[in-house]
């Protein structure tokens, strides 16, 4: 008998999965909300939970990772009567088992149910005989995406098939090779990486391959290779989009068979290794532009872990802003700091192009900026972030005031004068320049927008009322213009 949780605002959809899933002697409770759905899945033991996508408190698909997370790690149905391709891509990536599209049979419900229980019924068996732990510890955060991703990895971890992480710069790629790694029957063997990007193309192939001496010019003596020495282990192709196609036909057989020679050699050299590739490049438009073969995408594709972009997880920022602050000022020997709410808003409001790395750098910067303080305030941190959180507050107030009377808008261009050309002067002193005329422009635009209210001003700004009355000073910038 399984314990099994209907998630789902219509009426008629509830009733007719608990006639069908009564006549088969489960046990059943029901939710037509998705905050009752979350509460019943803390509190019960559940095996499978069918879960509705429009539900009227939120979407059912972000809460497919936290109810997979429950102490019984259920497994996810989803049901929904406006299916779509995307939605069903969602549903799976974030975990969810099977995407059911309403209205449905007792046929279907009943074998759906059938092939979850058995499949839930052989997971349980491989868990207790393998007895095998995921350590997540180096990878933060919890949201949907990322969960989804830790399912993915901790499935494929003790395997051997070739795993390929996609993801935008930034986004962690090189971090889940490891932890892969780290978790597989294979880690006393070593991880080796292979940056295919910082690869000199006429030494590719000597560097994952080897050579034996005197194959080229500068080979003085003979050299393993990096396939070689992920014997046993892993090697890790990062930005492997970067590879020649010369050398991705040879990989292929390396793949294959597990064997290759070394540049000059005549015999074959055994490798046994897993590969783990990486990349922010899109292989398949690159297979269509033959610039990347499809049949080595096939073989480096088995698994297939697709990093989400930092805007994707705003949830949690706050998780990693409270780790990477700690690690910062630890290692430059400060006491850990605390952080305003305007911080950490400003954090959040941000879309990160640069993902978890411009995160990083951008609360060192802000640590750095806050040597002497115990508090970290939302000035401490680059411009840019502080603009993107201004700006909103900027446009609406400017649209406010466009309404409110005809007040010519600021003139933003900046024009740079003759004498930083003629003769030219110093890049420094034409980018002192522009940023005191940038400042200038925006307290303008502040002053205009806030109607020359000083604290109005200083809350957009996130600036304290102290340093922004001396940036008016410093600039001759009056109140009352």
């Amino acid at each position: 008998m399984a314990r099994i949780l209907v998630i789902d605002d219509d009426a008629d959809i509830r009733k007719f999965l608990s006639e069908c899933l009564a006549d088969s002697g489960h046990m059943l409770m029901v939710a037509d909300t998705l905050s009752e759905g979350r509460q019943l899945g803390e509190i019960g033991k559940f095996d499978l939970v069918f879960l509705d996508v429009n539900l009227p408190d939120g979407n059912g698909l972000d809460a497919i990772s936290e109810l997979k997370g429950t102490v019984s790690m259920p497994e996810v149905i989803v049901i929904t009567a406006e299916g779509d391709e995307q939605g069903a891509q969602m549903a799976f990536e974030y975990g969810a088992l099977d995407y059911l599209l309403k209205p449905f049979t007792h046929h279907e419900v009943k074998l759906v149910l059938k092939r979850t229980l058995e499949f839930r019924e052989s997971k349980t068996a491989l868990r207790s005989s393998s007895e095998f732990f995921f350590d997540r510890s180096a990878i933060i955060g919890s949201s949907p995406p990322i969960m989804a991703c830790l399912h993915a990895a901790g499935q494929c971890a003790q395997g051997v098939a070739s795993v390929l992480i996609t993801g935008q710069t930034g986004t962690g790629k090189e971090l889940m090779a490891n932890v892969i790694h780290e978790n597989s029957s294979r880690k006393k063997g070593g991880l080796v990486t292979v940056d295919c990007a910082a690869l000199p193309e006429q030494l590719v192939e000597s560097v994952l391959f080897g050579n034996i001496k005197g194959a080229f010019t500068g080979a003085d003596a003979s050299r393993d290779g990096l396939v070689k020495n992920a014997d046993g282990g892993t090697l890790f192709l990062d930005e492997i989009g970067e590879l020649p196609l010369s050398i991705q036909k040879k990989f292929l057989r390396v793949l294959q068979e597990k064997k290759f020679k070394p540049v000059g050699g005549t015999k074959d050299i055994h490798s046994d290794f897993r590969l783990i590739s990486a990349t922010n490049k899109d292989l398949e438009c690159m297979v269509e532009k033959k610039e990347f073969r499809s049949d080595l995408l096939f073989r480096i594709k088995t698994v297939h872990i697709q990093l989400p972009p930092l805007k994707d997880c705003k949830k949690d920022i706050k998780d990693f802003t409270l780790h990477y602050i700690h690690h910062l000022c630890n290692r430059y020997g400060y006491e850990t700091k605390g952080f305003t709410p305007e911080f950490l808003n400003m954090l959040e409001s941000y879309d990160w192009p640069g993902n978890i790395r411009e995160l990083i750098n951008s609360l060192e910067k802000a640590v750095l900026s806050g040597a002497e303080s115990t508090t970290l305030y939302p000035n401490f941190l680059p411009n840019q972030i502080r603009l993107k959180y201004v700006r909103p507050s900027i446009k609406k107030q400017q649209q406010a005031g466009q309404m409110k009377d005809d007040r010519p808008v600021s003139k933003r261009s900046i024009v740079l004068p003759d004498r930083l050309f003629n003769p030219i002067t110093s890049l420094k002193q034409v980018k002192e320049y522009s940023a005191g005329e940038t400042e200038k422009i925006y307290l303008n635009e502040l002053l205009a927008l806030s109607d020359n209210d000083l604290a109005q001003a200083s809350r957009l700004s996130c600036l304290s009322k102290s340093h922004l009355y001396s940036l008016l000073k410093k600039y001759h910038i009056s109140r009352t213009d």
